[in-house]
């Protein structure tokens, strides 16, 4: 099946703004994550939040074909 990757802040600068990627039936957000960082080991030190089709979810969620999946990291600050 086909997910559709969205990459923001500074892991856009390195993996670009959004990118297509086959994955098995079954695949988590979290297995995903793994495997981007098992190609690109530069990114094991960032952490992430992950978003699936505009809805926060957990590593554990489970992708469906034609899924958005969003990485970015945590967002903070204040004034």
């Amino acid at each position: 099946m086909r997910v559709r990757l969205r990459f923001f802040a500074a892991l856009r600068e390195r993996m670009g703004a959004r990118a297509e990627r086959s994955v098995e039936p079954g695949t988590t957000v979290g297995a995903l994550w793994r495997a981007l960082v098992a190609e690109r080991p530069e990114l094991a030190a960032t952490r992430v939040r992950f978003a699936v089709n505009e809805t926060y979810v957990e590593p554990s969620h489970r992708l469906a074909d034609g899924d958005e999946v969003a990485f970015f990291p945590p967002v903070s600050g204040g004034a």
